[in-house]
């Protein structure tokens, strides 16, 4: 599996979780958390979705940059659209500008550092992600909390999910950077072999 892939479900999961748990407890959140949120997701997700699409389309800037702040805007806006007017507006423009800094930042490092850079980020946004669940989990009483789906009462399957999809990630560039490294060898060892000598009897005919 490309190892963009397993990014573009890191961040997926991210949403989609957000968004449940937001949609679900929303009337128990304080004004000041249902304005955090929407921006967290928004730049968590814009980030990653731009460093995803500058590395895809590296070649085509204006392309990428379209998309990335279209991710942005969707992963901040539809968790701030369950809450208010302004919960969107502040969760989408925030999505918009970590679409771009994502992209831009992917186009100024070489090619070669392209699978470090989102992996870089994936641990970032997953990092802020566990505190995101943190605040969100501490606003809900215990027995309401207990009363929810299973996903929801622990960030244990956050953690555990967040933990595979980075092991994963990271077993994918191991394995990419050995079989590239065995190919270059392989190159070298050929070039470097000496033509064979042409049999006597060929040359004496």
């Amino acid at each position: 599996m490309p190892n963009w892939i397993i990014a573009v479900i890191f961040y997926s999961l991210i949403s989609c979780w957000i968004f449940g748990f937001i949609n679900r407890f929303r009337s128990n959140l304080t004004s000041t958390i249902t304005m955090i949120s929407p921006m967290v997701s928004g730049m968590i997700t814009g980030m990653g979705g731009g460093t995803i699409t500058g590395i895809l389309l590296e070649q085509n800037l204006l392309l990428s940059l379209f998309i990335s702040v279209l991710i942005g805007i969707i992963a901040g806006g539809i968790i701030g659209a369950i809450i208010s007017i302004g919960a969107f507006l502040n969760g989408a423009l925030s999505g918009m500008m970590a679409g771009m800094m994502g992209v831009m930042l992917m186009n100024m490092l070489p090619s070669s550092q392209g699978g470090k850079g989102i992996f870089a980020f994936m641990v970032i946004g997953g990092i802020l992600q566990f505190v995101h669940i943190l605040m969100l989990q501490g606003q809900i009483q215990e027995p309401i909390l207990h009363q929810s789906s299973w996903m929801y009462r622990s960030p244990a399957f956050m953690m555990f999910v967040m933990f595979t999809l980075l092991f994963i990630f990271t077993f994918g560039r191991y394995e990419a950077t050995s079989t590239d490294s065995n190919s270059i060898q392989k190159f070298k060892q050929t070039e470097q072999t000496p033509m064979s000598v042409p049999n006597e009897r060929h040359m004496a005919h």
